[in-house]
């Protein structure tokens, strides 16, 4: 007893409790992805605004140079000097002339100020330096020129002017229309990463990288724009460092887990503890920075919690259990004895009854219902055999129902000389309302019919039956006029069956050695024909009113339809147009006239198989709710 509440009651709380954790462990791991996205923006922004606050010196320049156009070369030097003072992360400034705009001669013209040993020191980048007029290596001047705005560079070695790893920002300035030359300002790249990178949390490991994965910082300094990344990952056979390079330097801000990190081969010791590396982008240079920072300290606030929330349910389950321990001890001996009783039913003893146990309480009441329940269930017990005696009996009338109306359909294809013919049938329930029919006269004509009964069941099957047994007693004589047989066929309906039930059907007589068919629709609709030698489907609506719903109706003279080699005759009843899928749309009779232009090439039986299947996957799965009865005449 104790086992059947605790038990369920441990599941249930293991359960909770490790839905619980999941959903904390995955919010608050949410909540850390999160904290160290925003920490990877803010550091790409401080670099990225000083960036900023330097390409602006340059871009001011450039357009003071466009309204001052003759400034003097003492004043130009004044003018970088004051670049170079106006930021600490500036390192140097230039003005690059096109050759002839600022000096008669084609000589290179490039006043730079930069940050020496004591002070600002000013040079001229001329050839002799190097020749970043006609070197197409040297961006800084050549890409500005032929973007025509400014920009940032990859990072360079300035070998020769600055002599230190920088990147440079340049903006081009303009006279009448045409380029005069570019205006710049270095950042040291050590100076800048080293101010900014000393505000980044102690002991985070950062690197930054161009947008083709170069890296423009790194603890590592050998493959400071020496290698990418990829190659890198390529060496230490890390294809998960590689996939993570190619989000990082996508342009987007994000987090992605790696199974440890190293940047050069001779650095990479088999370290796979994993790593959150968070990046963002540096806007103004194209650049990514990421950060890494083990997984383990990113979490270790999210594993204090869950420990002590652990802790919280343990103890509560402890509890729990241990009350359900007292109480079940309390409530076990009479169950004890209730459970023997139970054990007296089941073994078929409906006669047993619960001593001892009294009180006003839960137990004592059960006690007092498990007596009244044997009684109950001696009486119910006997009174469900009896029904289930009479379900019995009605199931199995209603198959012997079932069993003589399929007797009644016909087995075998009727003797059509030219002619082949099929019926098919499948009831809604056990019996149903409609039937195919028929009958070879004497003459050698063959009386065909197909009905269908409003309805599907047992009272439908036998109007069915009647009506079969009508129009066989009036079709049965050699001379068989259609019209007059059905209106007998109809006055005996009207007074057999009740108000509300009537019966649709048509009936024709083949003729085969004239290839000719009369025809005539009671309410039954639709009458497809397809005619061979034009390639056409007709659709014949009903001809009269259906059978049974009023004495004394007349009938019009039947149709006659002259059969070609090839021509097919389909007759259905409703339960195969209006038969629906899900969401209500009907298979429809378009559907079948479509069906039987592009089947008529197959036997009547073929055909009928392929129809049911058509509609069956038209359906898709919903139940059939009305008969099913297909004739098809076809000449050979």
């Amino acid at each position: 007893m104790i086992t059947l509440i605790a038990l369920p009651t441990l599941v249930i709380y293991v359960v909770v409790l490790g839905v619980a954790m999941a959903i904390l462990r995955s919010e608050s791991r949410a909540e850390v992805e999160q904290e160290v996205a925003r920490l990877a923006d803010n550091y790409a922004a401080r670099f990225d605004g000083a960036f900023r606050e330097a390409a602006a010196i340059a871009d001011t320049t450039a357009r003071f140079m466009e309204t001052e156009p003759d400034l003097a070369e003492p004043k130009i030097y004044q003018q970088l000097r004051a670049n170079v003072l106006a930021n600490p992360a500036v390192y140097g400034a230039a003005m690059a002339f096109e050759p002839g705009t600022y000096k008669a001669s084609d000589a290179l013209f490039c006043p730079y100020v930069y940050r020496g040993a004591d002070g600002p020191e000013q040079m001229d980048i001329n050839r002799e330096v190097y020749d970043w007029y006609g070197d197409p290596q040297w961006q800084w001047y050549q890409a500005p020129k032929r973007l025509g705005r400014g920009m940032w560079t990859d990072p360079y070695f300035d070998k020769g002017a600055g002599n230190v790893l920088m990147v440079t920002y340049s903006a081009p300035f303009f006279r009448d229309g045409a380029i005069r030359g570019v205006t710049t300002v270095d950042i040291m790249l050590p100076t800048l990463q080293e101010s900014i990178g000393s505000q980044i949390v102690a002991g985070v490991d950062f690197v930054i990288l161009t947008s083709a994965g170069q890296y423009v910082y790194s603890r590592i300094e050998s493959v400071i724009m020496n290698k990418t990344i990829f190659e890198v990952a390529e060496e230490v056979n890390r294809p998960d460092i590689a996939e993570a390079a190619r989000s990082i330097v996508s342009g987007e801000s994000g987090v992605v887990a790696l199974a440890g990190w190293d940047e050069a081969p001779q650095d990479f010791d088999g370290w796979t503890e994993t790593q959150w590396a968070f990046y963002a982008p540096i806007k103004s240079t194209g650049w990514a920075f990421a950060a890494l920072v083990p997984q383990r300290e990113a979490l270790a606030g999210v594993h204090r919690r869950m420990t002590l929330a652990a802790l919280a349910l343990a103890v509560t389950l402890l509890l729990i259990v241990g009350c359900i321990w007292y109480v079940s001890g309390r409530i076990t001996r009479p169950i004890v004895k209730l459970r023997s009783k139970v054990l007296q039913i089941a073994g078929g003893d409906l006669d047993a009854r619960v001593e001892g146990i009294g009180g006003a309480d839960e137990i004592g009441s059960l006690a007092s219902s498990f007596n009244k329940m044997t009684s109950d269930l001696r009486s119910h017990v006997d009174r469900l055999a009896d029904e289930q005696a009479q379900r019995e009996k009605i199931e199995r009338d209603l198959d012997l129902a079932r069993k003589i109306q399929r007797g009644l359909l016909p087995t075998e294809e009727p003797h059509a000389p030219g002619f082949e013919i099929a019926g098919w049938n499948q009831a809604a329930d056990k019996t149903g309302g409609d039937y195919f029919d028929w009958l070879e006269l004497p003459d050698g004509r063959t009386i065909v019919t197909l009905a269908d009964v409003t309805g599907h069941g047992i009272g439908p099957a036998l109007i069915a039956a009647v009506c079969r047994a009508y129009m066989r007693a009036s079709t049965s004589t050699g001379e068989v006029d259609l019209s007059k047989a059905l209106t007998r066929v109809n006055d005996l309906l009207h007074s057999d069956i009740s108000e509300g039930r009537f019966v649709t059907a048509v009936v024709g007589i083949i003729e085969p050695g004239a290839s000719r068919m009369e025809l005539v629709s009671a309410g039954q609709a639709p009458l497809l024909f397809y005619e061979a030698k034009t390639d056409a489907v007709h659709n014949w609506d009903a001809d009269n009113l259906p059978l049974g719903i009023t004495g004394g109706l007349s009938f019009d003279a039947a149709r006659q339809v002259e059969f070609g080699c090839g021509d097919v005759m389909v007759l259905t009843t409703d339960g195969f147009f209006e038969w629906a899928n899900a969401v209500g749309e009907q298979f429809g009779t378009k559907r079948l006239e479509e069906f039987l232009q592009n089947n008529h090439h197959l036997s009547p039986s073929e055909l009928i198989t392929r129809l049911h299947e058509a509609v069956l996957a038209h359906a898709a799965g919903t139940s059939q709710g009305d008969d099913l009865t297909a004739l098809v005449i076809k000449k050979l």
